[in-house]
């Protein structure tokens, strides 16, 4: 982390050094390089200061996931109660099978560790714990793309006071004054653009994602222990589906996971409530 810390300082001088000595004469490819490497490439390397390499490589994958598609509640609903009817008319050993079909994830965890013969409270606890991990691992990747909106105007302004610096330096010359003062309205352009047509935008379609997923979480923990118990698929199925509906709209003023259990008694207040 320090090694790249300061690789990307080093490279965000040598990218401003660049920008007071690159000659633009004119509108044109040089102009939009010029604006484009001062914006994009200071937003980038001002992140790498902030943040390691591999959290950027994992919200990138994280960004590819949520356009992939939706979180597929229902499918996973349907997943937990086929598993419920697996164990309660076989053993745990067909229980112990279903799990190299499953995919990686919270669900599959949860599936091994009833298989083998956890106690319910350290089932609860180890769930808890990976869905706030991968909550987290959630917000992390929003305050990238939430910082990355925030750095792209401002080193858009940069790049346009750069280039009127360097007008003085031209004033006598129409043909530099051109130049330079396209690149200045370019930078001040791509950067409002980048911020508010791509990195907004992303922050916003992660946060969704991240509430979608926050449910599914809770409901898997859910289902989980009403399969350890035992319970019957369909009470299973409808105590998943009333989760579901009850907590279909997230509350969004909170940043912490809401991932906690409600007991049988408070459970059935809410749905007789």
């Amino acid at each position: 982390m320090i090694a790249q810390t300061i690789c990307s300082i080093l490279l965000l001088i040598t990218m401003f050094l660049l920008e007071f000595n690159m000659e633009v004469t004119e509108m044109g490819f040089a102009s939009n390089l010029n604006a484009l490497m001062i914006v994009f490439g200071g937003t980038f390397f001002a992140t790498l200061i902030a943040y390691p390499w591999g959290k950027l490589v994992f919200t990138a994958r994280l960004l590819k996931k949520t356009f992939a598609g939706s979180v597929e509640i229902a499918s996973t609903i349907q997943t937990i109660v086929n598993l419920a009817r697996i164990y309660r008319t076989k053993d745990i050993r067909s229980l112990e099978q279903e799990v190299n079909h499953l995919p990686p994830g919270l669900l599959k965890i949860g599936v091994e560790l009833i298989a083998y013969k956890y106690s319910r409270e350290n089932i609860e606890q180890i769930l808890q714990s990976e869905a706030v991990s991968a909550y987290n691992q959630y917000a992390t990747s929003h305050k990238i793309l939430s910082s990355m909106a925030r750095l792209a105007p401002a080193l858009g302004l940069a790049g346009t006071i750069v280039s009127l610096i360097r007008i003085f330096g031209h004033i006598d010359n129409q043909q530099g004054l051109i130049g330079y003062m396209a690149v200045a309205l370019l930078c001040t352009l791509y950067g409002v653009i980048l911020a508010n047509l791509c990195f907004v935008p992303l922050s916003n379609k992660l946060k969704e994602f991240m509430d979608q997923d926050e449910l599914r979480m809770e409901m898997i923990k859910e289902g989980i222990l009403d399969l350890y118990d035992h319970e019957h698929p369909r009470s299973i199925q409808f105590k998943l589906e009333t989760l579901t509906g009850a907590m279909g709209t997230p509350d969004r003023t909170s940043t912490r996971p809401k991932l906690v259990l409600l007991s049988s008694y408070e459970k059935a207040r809410g749905i007789n409530g």
